[in-house]
């Protein structure tokens, strides 16, 4: 469920504190967080831009948006699969709700 207008709600910016906590995917050293598709993303009608997370250093967001998909086939590759291993680290059983993670993995551009 979303909060008036696009700002997150309660669940979501506790996600958001819970993910940036975990450090970089890549690294594990403290970091900032990666809206993968932007705070206002949505696949197939679900609003997934406030879940759609993953924590970076700032010099690996700078890469990420440079076009370093740091081994990956591309970008959008990385990001689901850096997505998984925050869910798995950080995710409880219905946080991200299951509509959000399956929007999250069909997700094509």
């Amino acid at each position: 469920m979303q909060s008036k207008g696009n700002a997150p709600t309660a669940v979501q910016k506790r996600w958001r504190e819970a993910v940036r906590a975990m450090g970089s995917v890549i690294t594990g050293d403290d970091a900032v967080i990666h809206h993968c598709v932007g705070a206002t993303g949505s696949h197939n009608k679900v609003k997934i831009g406030h879940w759609w997370i993953i924590p970076l250093t700032n010099e690996e967001h700078l890469g990420l948006h440079d076009g370093d998909t740091f081994g990956s086939d591309s970008r959008k590759a990385f990001e689901k699969e850096a997505f998984r291993d925050v869910c798995t680290f950080v995710g409880v059983d219905d946080i991200p709700p299951l509509d959000v993670r399956e929007a999250i993995e069909g997700y094509h551009r």
